[in-house]
């Protein structure tokens, strides 16, 4: 089971504005294996508003507060960054290409009045205008502007998760291709000790094979890479010695920031576990989804059930 908080503009609701950053849905963002974030990077009044990695930015540049609607578009509202400063059209120019920026907040102020829609756009209030993301681009400080709204347009779609939004738990990571007949076995980490294997063991009985285990991980949010910690953050899932070797176990080490061995991503694709920069991937050892099997590293197929992780 994966907890983690993802808001979709589309459908999750809110009692209240709340601080989320709002994410891009424009494949280009994705496939460069980043977030990218509606930001302003400075709070000034005429501050341009832009699209800025959301992970390399003081979070302060991207937390709106704003309501996200459920079943129905939401009522025209503000859109506030810095408490103070709203989402604005410059000069009110109801024109494709009109450009974005941040103005003092002004109770309305039909510039700076919005409507979250189901579909995941921001709608300048009373027009046919939304916010766009300039050719889906990946540049930050890209400015955003208004343009006619298209339903489906990935340029102007944006989804609003809380903040920051970097790392996700999941209390279970199951291996091996889904069969309602079997029992779910899950990736767990045997032990704390430096060192400790990585095997299967039997979902919310793992203590019956391992009784110091381990089965709750944080991985990286897609479409990100990272480490995928456990225990507490203090132990990694890590290659055994850094070898890249078709069937290389894979063991928890201590974290170690920006360790290769320990950088891993999730592939949008298909359900697998990539070590990052390798064409290896997390991989049951022979399919055998018994408890006590170790993990090793093999290399990549996404038709391969044993590197399935879900």
């Amino acid at each position: 089971m994966r907890t983690t908080t993802v808001i979709s503009l589309s459908f999750v609701a809110v009692a209240a504005a709340s601080p989320y950053q709002l994410q891009t849905s424009a494949p280009t963002w994705r496939f460069a294996g980043k977030q990218g974030c509606i930001s302003a990077p400075s709070n000034t009044a005429g501050t341009p508003v832009v699209i800025h990695d959301c992970n390399t930015e003081d979070v302060a540049n991207h937390s709106w507060d704003l309501f996200l609607p459920t079943r129905q578009d939401e009522q025209p509202q503000q859109i506030k960054v810095f408490n103070n400063k709203c989402l604005d059209v410059v000069g009110g120019a109801n024109t494709d290409g009109a450009k974005i920026q941040i103005w003092d907040c002004v109770a309305g102020n039909t510039n700076q009045l919005w409507t979250v829609t189901r579909g995941g756009h921001l709608q300048w209030t009373g027009t046919n205008k939304c916010v766009d993301l300039p050719s889906g681009s990946v540049t930050d400080g890209t400015q955003l502007q208004i343009w006619t709204c298209v339903d489906g347009n990935t340029n102007q779609q944006w989804y609003g998760y809380n903040v920051p939004n970097n790392e996700v738990v999941w209390e279970r990571v199951v291996g091996g291709p889904p069969d309602p007949s079997t029992p779910l076995m899950c990736m767990v980490a045997e032990s704390n000790k430096d060192g400790a294997a990585v095997s299967l063991a039997l979902c919310d009985h793992i203590t019956n094979t391992f009784l110091a285990g381990n089965q709750t991980w944080v991985l990286p949010v897609l479409p990100l890479t990272g480490p995928i910690k456990t225990y507490g953050g203090s132990k990694c899932l890590d290659v055994r010695g850094g070898s890249d070797a078709n069937g290389t176990p894979l063991q928890i080490w201590p974290c170690v920031k920006g360790s290769t061995s320990q950088q891993w991503a999730l592939m949008y694709s298909s359900s697998v576990i990539s070590w990052v920069g390798k064409n290896k991937c997390v991989d049951i050892t022979n399919g055998n989804l018994t408890a006590g099997n170790h993990l090793q590293i093999w290399d990549c197929n996404p038709d391969n059930s044993n590197q399935w992780w879900y």
